[in-house]
């Protein structure tokens, strides 16, 4: 019996979309600060003073003293403060900086996100980035990796922000040219986040060497719990350096159903996704090969669902054997099954889905229906 565990289907369903790291916490929803730059009408760095609070109302306002304009509007034009509909409470000894993005409507100023940082630096940072140019997406990560390891921690988690939101061909593509003693740094710090783990150890695979080689191997091998929430990027480092030990990794750790869980094997599907969203022509043998051997085990229906939406075929056969077999007849595998034979162009696939319209036609209908939902989307 095929069976899902809540913690996998969190797994799989808050996956990043295509045009994402796929090694990374899915951050779609969080704007870059050049992506707001660019949004904003109005864009103000300065130091919080004068705060004042309604307590009837529980409402207030704060005071900006004006120190750089990163992007203009009218509204400022002779003015070093503002002020903010915003109650912020302000140390006078130790004031607060911030950078405040606004939107000016009528006459009226609207601040919509407000971000404290530690110094002026990020005055620089966020110009830098916003004079990137969007067609070369290499020098972009390029120059978000200089500060990815920034004192300011808002500048880091932006940087890093950036890496996230980039897809896996554009990531894979700079990895090579980074500084792997930064990596090494990074990937070694006990402060940095478990969801930055599975990234930094990818990079530092892709630009690092023997040495690093046999670390990754160890993380793999003996997994901590923070290197277990990231071995994904592990495994995809060590494979950069160690390919054909890595590759035969990746099928072994998918077979292997009784020492790794089935969340660490649902990550090493994440792996496979990763270097088919990076180079999906040189990996393509290689990554076949493992998702073959994930067609055994009980995530034969993550594959599965893979194959289908790459367009891959050449497992057609073994496919539709395993349907009703042992271990493949809940409704969701026989509906993986069914969706795969639907959209797959062979013969024997069509010739399956007649003899199914024939005996199970509510199934076909609803696998159908549910096919024609996703085209919508």
């Amino acid at each position: 019996m095929i069976r899902r565990l809540p913690a996998v289907l969190a797994l799989v369903l808050l996956a990043p979309p295509a045009l994402a790291c796929t090694l990374c916490p899915n951050l779609q929803a969080t704007p870059t600060l050049r992506k707001t730059l660019g949004d904003s009408k109005l864009v103000l760095y300065g130091t919080l003073k004068n705060p004042k609070l309604n307590a009837a109302t529980n409402t207030g306002t704060v005071d900006l003293e004006i120190e750089n304009v990163l992007k203009n509007d009218p509204f400022v034009t002779g003015k070093k403060t503002v002020t903010l509909n915003r109650y912020i409470p302000v140390d006078p000894k130790n004031p607060p900086r911030y950078l405040v993005f606004c939107e000016v409507d009528n006459g009226k100023l609207d601040p919509y996100r407000g971000v404290e940082l530690k110094s002026n630096a990020a005055v620089d940072y966020v110009r830098g980035a916003s004079a990137l140019n969007p067609k070369d997406p290499s020098a972009a990560l390029l120059y978000f990796f200089r500060y990815i390891d920034h004192g300011d921690p808002e500048i880091a988690n932006d940087a890093f922000l950036e890496f996230a939101k980039a897809d896996d061909r554009e990531v894979g593509e700079v990895a090579k040219k980074l500084d792997p003693e930064k990596m090494r740094k990074l990937l070694n710090d006990p402060q940095t986040p478990p969801a930055r783990i599975g990234l930094y150890a990818f990079l530092l695979g892709a630009c690092g060497g023997d040495k690093e080689a046999a670390q990754l191997r160890s993380m793999l091998d003996k997994p901590s719990e923070k290197a277990r929430e990231a071995i994904d990027g592990i495994l995809a480092g060590y494979i950069q350096l160690r390919p054909r030990e890595g590759w035969q990794l990746a099928g072994d750790m998918l077979k292997d159903t009784k020492e790794r869980s089935i969340i660490d094997r649902t990550r090493i599907i994440q792996t496979l996704r990763f270097y088919h969203g990076w180079k999906p022509k040189e990996s393509k043998p290689e990554v076949l090969t493992a998702m073959k051997s994930a067609l055994g085990t009980d995530l034969a229906d993550l594959a599965l669902e893979d194959l289908r939406k790459w367009e891959w075929w050449e497992e057609t056969a073994t496919v539709l054997s395993l349907y009703g077999k042992k271990g493949y007849e809940a409704p969701l595998m026989r509906r993986a099954i069914i969706r795969y034979a639907l959209n797959c162009p062979r013969p024997d696939a069509a010739e399956f889905i007649k003899e199914r319209r024939a005996k199970e036609a509510d199934l076909v209908k609803e696998v159908e229906d549910n096919l024609k939902f996703e085209k919508i989307k």
